[in-house]
């Protein structure tokens, strides 16, 4: 948290602003949802996709969701690896391939690339990546999860965050299965804030398409930004 108060210390002093916007995607709306929570004279307005509510109870929904769908598909030997990791949250020095494995099939059935392909091939479209730094971002995502994911298991917004002291814009997939969709809604009906805007997108997990990205850049310019006068 620290350092993202000096990262936004850093933005509004570079670009003069008494305040800036933030937006978080998946676990970075956790982090966003923090800051606007504990320093809230430092933000125009909160805006978010994918935004994580109680991971523990969308891990265990998610879990249920992709074991479901490899026993309906026949996929027995994935499922068996699943019932053998058992339900979230996990605990010990790995935890991310039992999370892997049950994310991959999420994202299989909203249509998107495995996260295990994913993540490594990422960094290979960075031009400003060296050889070394591509292969490093693969091993430092793990090393991170494996050291964040324990520390996340009481998060719980519709608790700990239901007052927010500044305009809160939440972009949500009808379809995402990654940041429960459902909780994103029931958390956005129980939260009271400045003001507030639930605005649905067709697909999955993040913005995705071109019409996704469209909506959401209409309502940044037209909406969001005339927050800051």
């Amino acid at each position: 948290m620290k350092d993202a108060v000096a990262l936004t210390n850093l933005l509004r002093e570079r670009f003069k602003q008494e305040k800036i916007f933030i937006y978080g995607v998946s676990w970075s709306s956790i982090i966003g949802l923090w800051l606007v929570q504990e320093h809230p004279e430092l933000y125009h307005a909160f805006a978010s996709s994918g935004q994580m509510v109680n991971t523990t109870e969308n891990d265990r929904m998610g879990y249920g969701l992709a074991l479901q769908h490899l026993e309906e598909q026949g996929d027995k030997g994935r499922a068996e690896e699943l019932r053998r990791n058992g339900p979230p949250p996990y605990r010990g020095d790995n935890v991310a391939s039992p999370y892997v494995a049950f994310l991959d099939v999420l994202n299989e059935m909203m249509g998107s690339m495995r996260f295990s392909v994913a993540v490594p091939l990422i960094p290979f479209f960075v031009p400003e990546y060296g050889y070394i730094d591509k292969v490093n971002h693969t091993r430092g995502v793990i090393e991170s999860f494996n050291a964040v994911y324990p520390q996340l298991e009481n998060l719980d917004s519709r608790q700990q965050a239901l007052e927010l002291d500044v305009p809160v814009y939440f972009f949500v997939g009808r379809n995402d299965i990654n940041a429960m969709a459902s909780l994103v809604e029931d958390y956005y009906n129980s939260l009271s804030a400045r003001d507030k805007k639930l605005i649905w997108l067709e697909g999955g997990h993040g913005l995705g398409s071109a019409e996704n990205q469209d909506v959401f850049f209409d309502v940044m310019r037209n909406q969001v930004r005339l927050l800051a006068g």
